[in-house]
């Protein structure tokens, strides 16, 4: 348990979803190190709801105990922060890393089993985030939620992907209109029909330069989408990845055809896809995917 004292302030929205992974992971950290876990929650702290929630990284020791993940979060989750800081952060979460996942610090190569996909939202749960982008105080929320929304449950981006998109990376194709990706995996995404209509709304008066999820911003880092919702203070999940995995099953259950959807949604191979199909319902009739993929 953390010190009576202990506020995590910043994540108290997500603590119910977080909580019980860093109590757990300071306390190991503490009796193996003998550090006091005092020390360790700061770090700990900033560390973990970034990878969850920036990163998408399941709340699993060896998928985010790790010193790449640490020196990605350094440099990507922690670029407002002073030179101290990061050297702080880095070497109470190497300390962790060593306590918590000592094969990493031998450069183990046993390989480590892929976790289940992130589950998709509910038809109850997307409705939640319609009204909780709704909701916001000021219009430059609301506009960031909308749009936050619509390029992930609509077109499907990951946090980066959603970061870097901009103006100009929009256009119309028969009175449709698809996203641009330039980067990472470089694709054309046509847009869900029903975030259309928002989009064209809240673009209209937007510079073409300008980047649509908070303009204004000269970079992108993941620490962008993870200040945003926690300024919210939201209890709800909003997660890009959760909105990708709702968006592929969307389409699996609508019958895009397979390799259409990993064409526009940048995955690699059918499995990717299989592990989503999990998801669907069991009716009978609904067949994410030809039996034939399975040799792919």
């Amino acid at each position: 348990m953390p010190p009576l004292d202990y506020r995590p302030i910043n994540a108290l929205p997500y603590w119910d979803k977080i909580g019980e992974f860093v109590n757990a992971a300071v306390a190991d950290t503490a009796s193996i190190s003998g550090r006091e876990a005092r020390s360790l929650y700061p770090a700990a702290v900033a560390f973990v709801m970034w990878c969850w929630q920036s990163r998408g990284t399941p709340l699993e020791r060896p998928r985010i105990f790790r010193l790449v993940v640490v020196e990605e979060f350094v440099h990507l989750g922690m670029a407002s922060y002073a030179r101290g800081s990061k050297a702080t952060h880095r070497a109470t979460l190497t300390i962790m890393v060593e306590a918590l996942n000592p094969a990493e610090t031998v450069r183990s190569r046993r390989a480590i089993p892929r976790s289940a996909p992130t589950k998709p939202y509910t038809r109850a749960e997307v409705a939640a985030l319609h009204s909780w982008a709704a909701a916001q105080g000021t219009p430059r929320r609301h506009h960031d939620a909308i749009v936050l929304l619509a390029l992930g449950l609509g077109a499907g981006l990951a946090t980066r992907e959603i970061l870097g998109a901009r103006v100009a990376d929009l256009e119309t194709r028969d009175d449709d209109i698809h996203v641009i990706v330039w980067e990472g995996r470089p694709r054309v995404v046509p847009v869900r029909p029903d975030w259309q209509r928002p989009l064209r709304r809240i673009l209209a008066d937007l510079d073409p330069a300008a980047l649509i999820f908070r303009p204004g911003r000269t970079g992108a880092s993941p620490g962008q989408l993870t200040d945003f919702l926690l300024r919210s203070r939201t209890e709800l999940d909003v997660r890009p990845s959760r909105m990708r995995t709702t968006w592929l099953l969307e389409h699996l259950n609508a019958g895009t055809p397979p390799k259409e959807l990993l064409r526009i949604s940048g995955l690699k191979n059918f499995a990717a896809l299989d592990k989503i199909a999990a998801f669907a319902p069991k009716t009978g009739h609904t067949s994410a995917l030809p039996e034939t993929s399975k040799s792919h």
